[in-house]
């Protein structure tokens, strides 16, 4: 597998063209994106709706049902987010396989790197309970702000992986050389119509009758999958042209 790319820190992203590049990747390829998309979202709706039917009180239901959705989003969801992203990269469309090639990266470079924000969220939580809180809660506030940086300079290691390619977060860092603010600013623009669109939503469903509610909640998740794709097309775009070829094997 090799992919065409400029050396570290020499090629510097073009903010319209790769977002436009990103959308137009999505809408001309619509019909097969939401065929790798469907069963991931049937199941991660069903997510959404099973804790109703497990006992416990308030709270444990509560628990219970962010456990549950967040554990179907990010296993299911990563599935539909590998395949797609191998198609971007690769042409791979068609895989009858459960799990897609790449997944298993995926997941490694996901759970690694949930790891090191959960330690990092750890330690502010408890610096923010320390006096003279105005200082710790400042602190604690540019920390999470610090945190969320991080994740993005290093989020090209998700596209490395669904190529079969695992990587640590040491060198996705060095890939993003020079061009920190402009992914930050391309993932801005390719998500946040999508967080606007689920806002709408949100509003005219909460003033809607409770029978529309469920469907209401499909439009808001088909929302979230469609600017999932159109980021996860970025990524694999911007991880294509960033990353230096893998060395090839000498054994």
């Amino acid at each position: 597998m090799s992919f065409a790319s400029a050396p570290s820190g020499a090629h510097r992203i073009d903010v319209t063209d790769q977002t436009g590049r990103a959308y137009r990747a999505v809408l001309d390829n619509i019909q097969l994106a939401a065929e790798m998309a469907l069963i991931p979202f049937v199941i991660v709706f069903a997510c959404e709706f099973a804790p109703v039917l497990l006992p416990g009180g308030e709270a444990a239901g509560q628990v219970s049902a962010a456990l549950i959705e967040a554990a179907g989003f990010l296993i299911f969801g990563s599935v539909f987010v590998v395949r797609w992203q191998r198609f971007v990269l690769l042409g791979e469309s068609v895989s009858t396989a459960p799990v897609p090639p790449g997944w298993v990266p995926f997941f490694v470079s996901g759970v690694t790197l949930f790891a090191v924000l959960f330690a990092g969220w750890a330690v502010l939580v408890i610096i923010v309970v320390l006096p003279p809180h105005i200082l710790t809660m400042t602190l604690t506030g540019v920390g999470g702000i610090a945190l969320t940086l991080f994740s993005i300079r290093v989020s090209l290691i998700f596209p490395a992986a669904a190529a079969g390619r695992l990587v640590g977060m040491h060198t996705a860092w060095g890939w993003v050389s020079g061009n920190f603010w402009r992914l930050f600013v391309c993932l801005i623009l390719c998500y946040m119509p999508f967080v606007i669109a689920n806002s709408a939503i949100a509003a005219i469903a909460a003033i809607s009758p409770l029978t529309l509610r469920i469907v209401f909640a499909a439009l808001s998740l088909a929302v979230s999958f469609a600017g999932i794709a159109v980021v996860a097309a970025l990524l694999a775009q911007l991880y294509r042209e960033l990353a230096p070829d893998p060395e090839p094997s000498t054994g």
